[in-house]
């Protein structure tokens, strides 16, 4: 027993500080030992009055800055490409940055790609670690059955309706017509600063979900082009943007904390 109070405050706050001491060496276990290999797949609904009745529950996977930079990153690729066949989706979006460097195991990772199967289309938008190589990775992509858009529309037709689909280079905003259901991809999340007013739903990636992200504090890793929108679901003018953790870090930084690396499944609902 304790014999005074004080002694009794004392015990409490050193079990506290212990507390905090055990959770932070999980914490950093975690970040430095296991997160830039761990992976989910994510599971979004995004609601719009403007979604064409036919288009209710239509499904797309999405997956962005895959970073391969070695061996070890194309086995793993593969392995996740492998999870994300074990669901149900109609269109196939790619968000930019396959490789970090140089480009290796070009016939694994077409393989991957080829064996992705959808009933209406695979798209996908360069990166800026891509542009450095982009014929060699837009012949890639291409080979995956992959179609890279360059601030380029597609119509997508499905049910005998239609939505828009506008892929957004990094190097140029693309034209988005106000007529009908938009969803533009776009690496860059900070483009839907411009693109929100006439897009419903923005699909970016880049930013690794900020890397380390903190509640109430937010990212504090924040790139270029991704400062404005690092992280998560963010909702403007009737319009919504999905910034994706992406698939891999960076090798320069391979830690995240609590932007764990993510496959996304978002589907479109029509609201009532």
């Amino acid at each position: 027993m304790f014999k005074t109070l004080k002694d009794y405050k004392r015990q409490i706050t050193i079990s506290i500080i212990g507390f905090i001491v055990i959770c932070l060496f999980i914490c950093m276990i975690n970040v430095f030992a296991f997160s830039k290999n761990a992976y989910k797949i994510s599971t979004t609904e995004v609601v719009s009055s403007k979604l064409p009745n036919e288009f209710n529950n239509f499904t797309i996977a999405y997956f962005s800055d895959v970073h391969l930079n070695n061996k070890k990153d194309v086995n793993r690729f593969l392995t996740i490409i492998s999870d994300l066949n074990q669901n149900d989706f109609d269109m196939v979006l790619f968000g930019g940055d396959l490789y970090e460097s140089k480009i290796i195991e070009q016939n694994k990772i077409i393989k991957a790609l080829s064996s992705i199967h959808t009933k209406y289309g695979k798209f996908a938008v360069l990166g800026n670690e891509d542009d450095e190589a982009s014929s060699e990775n837009i012949s890639l992509l291409n080979d995956g059955g992959f179609e890279v858009l360059d601030n380029e529309q597609r119509v997508i037709y499905y049910k005998k309706s239609k939505i828009y689909l506008y892929g957004e280079s990094t190097k140029g905003n693309v034209s988005i017509n106000d007529d009908g259901y938009s969803l533009v991809l776009s690496h860059y999340p900070d483009t839907f600063k411009l693109n929100k007013k006439t897009c419903d739903l923005q699909l970016s990636g880049h930013t690794g979900g900020g890397y380390i992200y903190l509640p109430i504090i937010g990212s504090l890793i924040k790139d270029k082009n991704g400062k404005l929108y690092s992280h998560g679901t963010y909702k403007e003018k009737n319009a919504t943007l999905i910034v994706s953790n992406g698939i891999s870090p960076k090798s320069s930084f391979p830690y995240k904390l609590n932007t764990k690396n993510e496959v996304n499944l978002i589907t479109l609902k029509k609201s009532a």
